[in-house]
This record gives C-alpha cells, structure tokens and sequence, in this order.
C-alpha cells in the first residue's frame, strides 16, 4: 500500500485519464485537471456512481494496449462510491495501479455504508484519495491540489454549482451563466453524452468562457429546463403524497407513470422541498431495474435533516449522496419497510430541524412549545407502533399554499397531521 501523493511531489505524466461525474462540479473538476495536460493528453469519461465500475473496467483494456503504463494518470474527480460495485472497483483499480498507473481520487460525498468507509478499498488498490469534507465541491480540492490562477474561475463554477458557496450578491455576474450551464450539463448527460467533454474541453480552452453567449450551452439549457417545468406541472397534476411525519416534515412524492426524469429528479424534488418548507421523498420509476424504484431525498434551504442517515435507513448497496441530496436504488419489496424506519426515526429527532435565514420567518413554535405540543399529539394520536394511525393518499395539486415562487416554511395545518399507515400508500398507479 503505498503513501498518498504530496502536493509537492505532483507533476503531471505524459498522458491522463479523466473519469469525472456528470455534472457542473464535474465537468469543472475534469477542465481544471486537463488544463495541467497538453489537451490532446486527456481522455475524458463521464459517469456516475453506478456506472464507474464499468469504467474502470473498460479503462484496463486500453492502458493495456499503451506504450508505457508507467507515464500514465488516472483520474477519478466527483465520483461517489457505493456498496454494489465496490468490489469490483477495488480490483479494477488494484490492477491498474499494479500496471504502473498512478491513481488520483478527489471526491467529498459520503461514501459510506452502514457508517463504514467505503474509501478504505481505494486505499488497498493503491489510489492516492483526497477526500473533503461534506459540502467541498471536489473543484475545489482539485484546484487546492494541482490547479492554477487560470483555473480557478472553474473551481468558482464548481463550488457554486456544488453549493459549497451560496449565489449571492458577490457572484451576481456568474448567476445567469451557471444556470444555463447546470441545466445544458444535466440535458447532456440525460440525452447526449458526448457534450460534457465538448464543454469540457472547451473550458481547459478557454476557463473564462461566457457562458451566457456560449449557442450550445444555450440550446441546452432551453431543452433542459422546458423538460423541467414540464416534468413539474406532471408532479403537480398527478403525483400522490403521503406525510411521513409532521414535526420534523417529511413529505413523500410518488410519480410512477413517468420514466424519463433522468438527471432532473434532484431539481424537482429541490423545487418540492423549498415550496413546502419539507424533506422531500421523491420516489421515481428505476429506469435499469423494474423491480426497483429510484428514490431522491432533499432538504429545503430551511430544512436541515442528516439525509445520509434517512438514505442508508434503506440498507440498500446502491446509495449515496452528498450534504444536499442522497439518491438511492431500491427493491420494491423494501420500500415500506424503508419509509417505516424513516418514520420511527423521526419521531427520534432531536431539534432544532430548520434553520431562519434573512428572507424566511419560521411559523413552527419555539423549542418548549414544540415539545409540549409534541407529546399531547402522540398523547391523542399515537398508536401501538405495529399499527400507525390512518390517513389518505393526497394528490399533490390538492395541498394547500402551493407556491411555486416563495420559499417558506407552512403552517402546519397545511397537511393532514396524523402519523401515516403506509399501506395507504398508493404504488400501482
């Protein structure tokens, strides 16, 4: 097992191989690696957690038909790791390195199952691993590491895309631009793949692009969000909800007749969250597995649950996620079970659950009056816990103080108020 690199002892190899995740923070983590490069050095490959053992195991071919192993980089930037394919990412990685590779891994989501570190079989495999904290877009501990003062506007993109930095005032002038971009990534992940290198490339090119005249990023962008908005006027009309619990919130959505949210599950289940002040359960076809359902958790920007707790509930090896999101693959069979122990679990919960901002007056009661009314409410309403309380499947365009422009915390008449029976909720339609 070898030490990891220093800083200091970095100099880039004649050629480099960029597997990178595909998203803003990605792409950006990708330009600022290939800008160290001669840009006809770099192969670029974008992935995503469930998809970079396959990568890995594509890249041994072709470094096998390479001249001298030995002068080659391998890097992995924004790709979280999961349980399913930690196995053979191990192996596919221990070979590699043994081939004479030199291995690069920057990343700051959770990789963690049942609290152990998944990032321990990277060390095994001799991967030099840089790991942030939760919250460090990998840009940043990519430009903390090799990058330059040309790059790091990109690394700026990244921790903005990443929200590692809030868009506020002092960024004003990306606003527009990162926006459009974070949008065309997402449609090109989601539709063309090929695009995320073009812009890529065009970005070690060129860091200080404008991406508000950039014609591609435009045409992206007006696909991607169209296809946005109309997956969201669907979930709307036609998603069903279930209140997992009241204090703290957490909403389940179900929208099951859809199979093409792609990469916008995350932007709807965000948009879901801030409308209701909520933790948002999005629960979405699997695209890969038909016994399987793909599920998003977000927090709104007042709502600060630990997500990584509420996803590895699920005890699911295809899981991940950073401080923000926490994405999951599930049996069907599972899934009752999984929103059960969610349940439990929040009732659990030590507050506070929220935080005030600015722009945000919280309606929920101070600390004493939360706990009061807490215990006459499970005083009336709580069941023996083998049999929670009943209440109806609601169809999401019926939930009052529906507000697709502010973001603020409801009342908490705004939804039925007894703890679910979860065999209300509704999965053949």
């Amino acid at each position: 097992m070898n030490k990891t690199l220093k800083k200091s002892e970095w100099t880039p190899r004649s050629k480099a191989f960029i597997i990178a995740d595909e998203d803003v923070d990605g792409v950006c983590s990708a330009a600022i690696v290939g800008k160290r490069y001669n840009n006809s050095a770099c192969e670029f490959e974008f992935v995503n957690a469930r998809s970079l053992g396959d990568a890995l195991i594509s890249q041994i071919k072709k470094i096998k038909e390479h001249d001298d192993p030995n002068n080659l980089d391998l890097f992995i930037v924004d790709v979280g790791i999961n349980k399913a394919n930690i196995t053979s990412i191990e192996k596919s990685a221990l070979s590699i390195s043994q081939l004479g590779v030199r291995i690069l891994y920057f990343d700051s989501h959770s990789n963690k199952y049942k609290g152990k570190n998944l990032l321990t079989h990277l060390v095994r495999a001799n991967v030099n691993v840089f790991n942030g904290k939760i919250g460090v877009a990998a840009a940043s501990i990519v430009q903390d590491f090799l990058g330059s003062p040309e790059t790091s506007r990109l690394r700026l993109l990244g921790a903005l895309s990443d929200r590692e930095l809030q868009l506020t005032h002092r960024y004003k002038t990306e606003k527009t631009g990162l926006r459009g971009l974070q949008a065309a990534v997402a449609w090109g992940a989601y539709k063309n793949p090929d695009f995320l290198e073009k812009i890529t490339r065009r970005l070690i090119r060129h860091p200080d692009l404008d991406l508000e005249s950039d014609k591609e990023v435009i045409e992206y962008s007006i696909k991607a969000n169209n296809h946005r908005d109309n997956l969201l006027r669907h979930v709307h009309k036609n998603g069903k909800i279930l209140q997992l619990s009241e204090t703290p919130r957490i909403l389940v959505v179900t929208v099951l007749d859809r199979d093409d949210f792609g990469k916008a599950r995350g932007t709807i289940a965000g948009r879901l969250a801030g409308e209701w002040g909520s933790a948002i359960i999005l629960i979405t076809q699997s695209v890969n597995n038909n016994n399987a359902y793909a599920i998003t958790i977000r927090n709104s920007y007042i709502h600060k649950l630990d997500l990584e707790i509420m996803g590895q509930l699920a005890n699911t090896e295809n899981s991940g996620g950073s401080k923000g999101a926490y994405r999951l693959t599930i049996s069907k069979d599972e899934l009752i079970s999984f929103l059960s122990k969610i349940q439990l679990w929040s009732r659990n919960v030590v507050p506070p659950w929220f935080v005030k901002s600015s722009s945000t007056k919280s309606k929920h009661p101070n600390k004493s009056q939360r706990s009061k009314s807490k215990n006459l409410r499970f005083q009336k309403k709580r069941k023996p816990e083998t049999k929670p309380a009943k209440a109806d499947t609601i169809p999401i365009n019926k939930i009052p103080n529906l507000n697709t422009e502010v973001i603020e915390m409801q009342g908490d008449d705004s939804i039925e108020e007894d703890i679910l029976d979860l065999s209300d909720l509704d999965l053949d339609n």
